[in-house]
């Protein structure tokens, strides 16, 4: 792209996968967005290596659940070794609740890819390397974003949102003076991608030593990844020179240089910013969150603050809703921290800090044993939080009708009979389902296919099996909706039920919550110059 827009609604800093995931679900909700790279052409490292359910489910959103996602690399579970090569314990690859397999391997380049050739197809020249942005500058009504191009000219950007997915040295988080709380590591790991792996198996593979913790994952195209934690004394230039990796990796797969794809050092983190907003601007992903690599969360995250924050753009810029989007951080800040602390929490499974640790941990699992229950709660990390905010735009959130309310959760995505997953049926925008015919019926009456600017979709689903709405391939997967088979959901384009009625409320319910985006300050729409 050689020509920079004069105004846009919303301006995206940093093309990885968080920034081109939040510009293809703006195009998807139809918000202009301009996306800014500084780097001239795209990283091509293979960071990231798991895409989970719910990241894969907001790509399903925009369509790559049926070209990138369509055959994926899917993730048997865990095991985790012993300094005597005994496994000790190991996790399944658990249901599929939400569509798609929990843990799908991948090779970040690809992915970026696919993304940026869906975004070409949405939104032509949305997106600009060679772009660094030098400069924000916040009024009340808009923000400024210059921008040094290609061309060696400073552009100036009249925007409404700035959205900074500039990773986590973030340079606008540092200019914004925003800190982060939180830890970093002592210990550095080194990072080995490999290609011609001998060990096909798709487990994630941890060898728990309390001398030097190893981990070994599956990666596409024949490819593994291994990290090694580097000890006391030993230097970076030591560690990723030929002799030191091939002592290091000879134990488990043949030295070979050329199958190497990348070497480096990392350092881990577990450290959130203090906001996520400033006026105008919004962290997202590595800008707002850093986490430790074991869990899988930290590309998966980003992906969820940019589901967050899209749909809420598009109702203020197409649907004039006041501004809401101090609800993103109210309901991401806490699932982040949750994640990160479901990192910590398997790290110190995968790096025991010394014998003592690691007594601790085998005489725990020998006492479980009489306990099958619970050993396998924590042996299957079945800890990990759910996809659930405890505040935000919800209605009823704080007192739910019913105990097992999912008003908050997101909902399950069941397999259809008729072929699909349920959020094809839903659409991308807003959606009211229902499971008897006094909420069919109450459906019958909403004649509006919008709500706050996005599309509204009303679905029967049939979740006992009478043959009336649409038939479930996989009902013990929709189970939890079962909880409201006498209401009507309120579905928001995330995919968290935001309310639940009675279906002579339908009307009520809608109101109610629309009142929610009808702020006393409203954000005035941007005309984009043609």
């Amino acid at each position: 792209m050689s020509h920079f827009p004069s105004e846009v609604p919303v301006v995206i800093v940093g093309a990885g996968p968080t920034g081109l995931t939040a510009a293809n679900l703006l195009a998807t909700y139809g918000v202009d967005c301009l996306l800014l790279e500084r780097d001239a052409g795209p990283m091509n490292l293979p960071r990231a290596i798991v895409i989970d359910d719910e990241g894969a489910r907001t790509l399903q959103v925009f369509g790559l659940d049926r070209s990138y996602l369509s055959d994926p690399m899917e993730g048997k579970g865990s095991r985790y070794y012993d300094d005597d090569g005994q496994c000790f314990a190991e996790t399944g690859q658990g249901p599929r609740n939400f569509g798609f397999a929990k843990r799908n391997f991948i090779f970040q380049p690809e992915l970026e890819a696919a993304l940026r050739a869906r975004l070409e197809d949405q939104a032509p020249a949305a997106l600009c390397f060679d772009a660094e942005v030098t400069a924000i500058e916040q009024t009340e009504g808009h923000a400024t974003v210059a921008v040094a191009g290609p061309d060696g000219q400073v552009h100036h950007i009249r925007t409404q949102w700035v959205l900074a997915c500039d990773g986590g040295r973030s340079p606008i988080r540092e200019t914004l003076g925003i800190p982060m709380s939180g830890n970093t590591y002592e210990e550095d790991w080194i990072v080995v991608d490999t290609v011609n792996d001998p060990d096909d198996t798709l487990f994630s593979k941890f060898f728990c030593s309390d001398v030097r913790p190893t981990v070994s994952v599956p990666a596409p195209n024949g490819g593994r990844r291994y990290e090694f934690m580097l000890l006391p004394g030993e230097t970076r230039e030591q560690v990723l020179a030929d002799d030191f990796l091939e002592t290091l990796m000879t134990p488990l797969r043949p030295w070979r240089p050329a199958d190497i794809l990348r070497r480096t050092v990392y350092t881990f983190h577990a450290r959130m910013a203090e906001r996520f907003r400033d006026g105008r601007i919004l962290l997202l992903g590595d800008a707002a969150h850093l986490t430790p690599p074991f869990a899988g969360q930290g590309m998966n995250a980003g992906l969820r603050d940019a589901h967050n924050v899209a749909w809420k753009l598009a109702c203020m810029v197409r649907g004039g809703a006041g501004d809401v989007l101090d609800s993103y951080s109210d309901e991401r800040r806490k699932p982040a921290w949750d994640m990160i602390q479901l990192a910590v929490a398997m790290g110190s499974i995968v790096m025991p800090a010394g014998r003592d640790q690691v007594m601790f941990r085998d005489l725990l699992l020998k006492a479980l044993e009489p306990f099958p229950n619970v050993r396998d709660y924590l042996i299957h990390m079945r800890f990990k939080p759910k996809p659930r905010y405890e505040t935000g735009l919800f209605l009823g959130l704080e007192a739910p009708d019913l105990d097992a309310s999912l008003v908050g959760e997101m909902i399950p995505q069941p397999l259809l009979a008729a072929g699909g997953r349920l959020d094809d049926r839903l659409g991308q925008g807003f959606a009211l389902i229902a499971q008897d015919a006094a909420g069919a019926a109450a459906l019958e009456t909403i004649k509006d296919d919008s709500f706050l600017g996005l599309p509204l979709a009303k679905v029967q689903l049939d979740t006992t099996g009478a043959g009336v709405g649409l038939a479930l391939a996989d009902p013990v997967v929709a189970r939890p909706l079962r909880t409201h088979r006498d209401q009507v959901l309120l579905v928001r384009p995330d995919r968290y039920c935001a309310a639940a009625c009675a279906p002579v409320a339908v009307d009520k319910m809608l109101a109610a919550y629309a009142a929610q985006f009808a702020g006393a300050q409203r954000v005035d729409k941007v005309r984009v110059p043609v």
